[in-house]
């Protein structure tokens, strides 16, 4: 074999090993990614979960409110 293709052989398989070097980093950069998305996805739904007792409180505090707002109203209008 002449050595020109030896060394395109060679430079080939080393543009091979680099490119999948550089695929692999980007694999494992997405994996941890994705496990901190799932985490974070967890806590969302952790979140949602601890806060759903909350809306009907908010509910009423809001009715007494708009009582008060117009009470309120009603006094500056005198």
């Amino acid at each position: 074999m002449p050595l020109a293709a030896i060394i395109t052989i060679i430079g080939a398989l080393l543009t091979v090993l680099v490119l999948a070097a550089y695929l692999i980093s980007i694999a494992l950069v997405l994996w941890r990614v994705d496990a901190k998305l799932g985490a974070i996805t967890a806590g969302l739904h952790s979140v949602t979960e601890k806060t759903k007792p909350i809306g009907p409180i908010v509910e009423e505090i809001n009715r007494d409110l708009a009582g008060v707002d117009n009470a309120l109203r009603a006094v500056l209008a005198k």
